[in-house]
């Protein structure tokens, strides 16, 4: 009998065992699908995910993006703002897995402690699960507007706030609707690709910021000399062609008329090593935290960057390549005073348990000096009041910008404009890119003109 009831006893102590271990084991595996958005389907996350209420995602007003509804089985997500968000706030499917926002800050939204014991307990007591809400820098009116302008045109937008680095909207077409996950998942234009964090595009143009803040740092003397462009400039054996003949031109005509003799011939006046120290100065090539996945760009290191290479690339062409929301730091980064603020778009997050833990802006990068960047102010301004910009000019309100119109091998050429607003006390810096759209100035700068417009009126 006392041998029976030992043996019961081991029964009974090695189920609870197994509970635990079964249960503990949930919070690693939530880190694991929070970090990899792998195995959507495994039962444990499956469990938990029924047992918690996600938090809601918010934006910078208390405006809900993403929130939980009770469910017969559990809890199903609702997305207010449907196509105009989902590349920003993402998807969660036990299908699928997690993507954007709710799969970065998964452990957040989740409300799972730090300590799997904690987690454990609450478990095995059945206490409910309750998640953070997550706040994010965005605006969701401006949000909107912004997608509303882009769509139907392949490219992306992104509005930032240079003094801070915040993330005030952010747009990539096509869009999906993160309800509907199973009727983009195959479809050739990549709708799920978030094209203003990750596409990685030859800016062309809007690359002169970079090649015309090296020249003014290494080279302030020779500012105020003149070059004459006959259209084309030969190099070891390589043409590079120009837009048009612009003549004899200074520095600020040069940046004006996105002259590409002239700047290829700044670009080889500074040399690769002073070149590619500028470009990792604007923080090409270098990762950051951000709370969506990022390219980080990419150009040929100055080792193995020759003549025509350099030439190239100091008009935005060759082997260089950045994402959109790259292109906006290059602008805020000029509107700023030269120092680049990091880039974020989660603000915070509240929960009882957690209280309130805000994100604070931090500074980044030291792009270059001050006096420079006024300098390049001042030649942004330029480009909107009689160059190639003057489509995003806006009245009574002084624009600074630059367009870009960079080749590609797949057709026509991407459609870029970055600029900022006010340019004498800049509140929003934005970059637009067209895919295969054509020339920066006549399609670009006129989408950024109200992109801008809508920010400003927001007052964000």
């Amino acid at each position: 009998m006392k041998g029976n009831v030992c043996k019961l006893a081991y029964v009974i102590l090695a189920g609870l065992v197994v509970i635990c271990v079964y249960l503990g084991w949930i919070p690693f595996f939530i880190d694991r699908v929070s970090s990899s958005g792998l195995a959507p389907a495994d039962p444990r996350i499956a469990v938990l995910e029924s047992q918690i209420k996600r938090g809601n995602i918010v934006d910078r007003q208390g405006t809900v993006l993403a929130r939980s509804v009770k469910m017969v089985d559990g809890y199903a997500r609702e997305y207010p703002l449907g196509n105009a968000a989902a590349h920003i706030v993402g998807y969660q499917s036990s299908k699928y897995g997690a993507a954007g926002i709710e799969k970065s800050m998964a452990k957040i939204l989740l409300g799972l402690k730090e300590d799997s014991v904690s987690t454990l307990r609450d478990r095995i007591l059945g206490h409910p699960g309750i998640g953070n809400d997550v706040s994010l820098t965005v605006d969701a009116g401006l949000q909107q507007k912004v997608t509303s302008l882009l769509a139907g045109k392949k490219g992306a937008i992104v509005v930032l706030e240079p003094s801070t680095g915040a993330v005030l909207a952010m747009a990539s077409y096509p869009d999906y609707d993160p309800v509907k996950l199973e009727n983009y998942m195959d479809r050739s234009d990549a709708p799920m690709l978030n094209r203003a964090t990750l596409g990685a595009y030859p800016p062309g143009s809007v690359f002169k910021i970079v090649t015309a803040a090296a020249y003014r740092s290494s080279l302030p003397d020779r500012v105020g000399d003149t070059i004459n462009c006959a259209g084309q400039l030969k190099i070891t054996g390589f043409t590079l062609r120009d837009n048009g003949v612009h003549g004899r031109v200074d520095f600020r005509e040069a940046f004006a008329k996105s002259c590409n003799v002239a700047f290829a011939r700044y670009g080889l006046a500074v040399g690769t090593e002073e070149f590619t120290r500028q470009v990792q100065a604007f923080g090409i090539g270098k990762n950051f935290t951000f709370s969506l996945p990022i390219y980080p760009g990419s150009i040929t290191a100055a080792g193995k960057m020759d003549g025509p290479n350099l030439a190239s690339s100091a008009i935005g062409q060759g082997e260089v390549l950045i994402s959109p929301l790259q292109a906006a730091v290059l602008a805020a980064a000029v509107a700023n005073d030269g120092v680049i603020m990091q880039p974020y778009i989660v603000s915070g997050y509240s929960g009882e348990a957690n209280g309130q833990v805000e994100i604070q802006p931090k500074e980044w990068l030291q792009a270059m000096d001050p006096l420079v960047a006024a300098a390049i102010n001042e030649d942004m301004v330029a480009v909107v009041r009689q160059g190639t910009g003057k489509a995003a000019a806006l009245p009574g309100i002084t624009v600074a910008g630059k367009t870009g119109s960079a080749e590609n091998p797949h057709g026509q050429s991407h459609a870029w404009f970055v600029g900022f607003a006010p340019a004498q006390d800049p509140r929003v810096a934005v970059a637009v890119l067209l895919e295969n759209a054509g020339g920066g100035g006549a399609v670009a700068a006129p989408l950024a003109r109200e992109v801008i417009r809508q920010a400003l009126e927001l007052s964000i």
